[in-house]
This record gives C-alpha cells, sequence and structure tokens, in this order.
C-alpha cells in the first residue's frame, strides 16, 4: 500500500477519534476505545490500522454504526 493512502487513512483515523470524542457520548465513546481506536491513541497505533486493511475495515463500519445509531 501506498504512503499517500496510508497517510490519508491516519488524517480519517483522527477525523473520526475527534468525531467520537466530541460526540461527548460516554456510552459510544466506551464502545470506541473498547473495539476501535484506543484511548489517547499514539501515532504508532494510527499507522498500524491505517496500514491493515482488515483493522481499517473494522474500524470504519465501528465508526459508521456509532455515528448511525446516534
Amino acid at each position: 500500500m501506498g504512503m499517500n493512502i496510508t497517510a490519508l487513512r491516519i488524517g480519517f483515523l483522527k477525523d473520526m477519534h475527534n468525531y467520537i470524542l466530541d460526540m461527548g457520548d460516554d456510552f459510544v465513546y466506551d464502545i470506541w476505545i473498547r473495539d476501535g481506536i484506543p484511548d489517547e491513541p499514539d501515532e504508532e497505533i494510527f499507522e498500524f490500522i491505517a496500514s491493515d486493511d482488515d483493522e481499517w475495515r473494522e474500524i470504519c463500519e465501528l465508526f459508521g454504526k456509532l455515528v448511525e445509531e446516534n
């Protein structure tokens, strides 16, 4: 996978994470950090998820479910 795609994905992951934080819903946030991106993620976590197609897909699906339900 090209670096450009990974860099784009990292940006999207950070945006998704910030969106969940900004929702201010503790229930949604608890699910997000349990099943998605851990609490206070660092660059390594974002890079790992962004560079793994399965991890990327799972995070995107989770994000979609969490924002759709709320």
